[in-house]
């Protein structure tokens, strides 16, 4: 499980870096779904029809199809409960609304394999490795922790405002600010602000607070592609923001991008 495991990590840490919260936990559960069809339709199966085809000719199968089968088996078997979890995450912001969503997942695939083992030794009668649960509890109070400790996401607030660069005034020069701040303000804000009132919602996603011009003129690249470009915020248009206002967004960002 070894390198599958740093190879999901690191799609985990990737994922945030593209997507939101939210999107990111959901496209993981998807790649390692995939992976488990994989291992099945090109794997699994066909070297077991290898090893049946050897023993209805009357010869000796190669053990090493089986070995191989097996431990593809065992690879989907201890990732099917953090599979689940993922597909199910985007229902419960303390799961995906964080920085730190990416070592969550990485934790919860710990506490899939700790539990999953526990259970498959215990089938297999080959003994009841009870410190496994004190394992699992441990790793469950990280993830509590990764979710709810409020100094995580203090951070933007104690760091002293750096003036805004060239770039960044251009935005708040741009033509169509004033209409842009208004619709960001109305739509976005009750989960990016520094107190959420979003239910449910303790901080903002990802740390990203559009409460004031300068947060506005800061995270203007995002605001283009989460919510002008495309419809991926606010998450299933849940504010209502309007088709106009969205225009509203492009137009802004191209006039301070240059029509970039």
């Amino acid at each position: 499980m070894r390198s599958p495991g740093r190879l999901l990590v690191a799609m985990a840490w990737g994922y945030t870096q593209v997507f939101t919260g939210r999107a990111s936990m959901v496209h993981l559960g998807a790649f390692t779904a995939t992976i488990m069809s994989a291992n099945v339709f090109f794997i699994i199966i066909p070297n077991q029809k290898i090893v049946v085809g050897d023993l209805k000719a009357g010869r000796a199968p190669d053990p090493t199809y089986g070995k191989i089968a097996k431990l593809r088996s065992t690879h989907n078997n201890y990732l099917t409960l953090p599979v689940l979890f993922l597909m199910l995450s985007n229902h419960y912001p303390l799961s995906f609304a964080s920085q730190y969503n990416w070592a969550i997942a990485g934790l919860i695939f710990l506490m899939g394999v700790s539990i999953r083992h526990y259970f498959n030794t215990l089938h297999a009668r080959k003994g009841n490795i009870f410190w496994l649960w004190i394992v699992t509890g441990i790793l469950f109070v990280l993830v509590m922790w990764l979710s709810t400790a409020p100094m995580f996401h203090r951070f933007q607030d104690d760091a002293p405002k750096a003036a805004l660069t060239s770039s960044q005034q251009k935005f708040a020069e741009a033509k169509g600010f004033a209409a842009v701040q208004d619709a960001v303000l109305g739509r976005c804000s009750m989960c990016h602000a520094r107190e959420p009132s979003w239910e449910g919602m303790h901080w903002p996603p990802k740390g990203v607070r559009l409460e004031t011009k300068r947060d506005i003129v800061i995270n203007a690249q995002q605001i283009y592609l989460q919510a002008g470009l495309t419809n991926a915020m606010p998450p299933a248009n849940r504010s209502h923001m309007e088709p106009a206002e969205r225009r509203l967004i492009v137009a802004w960002y191209k006039d301070a991008t240059g029509g970039a």
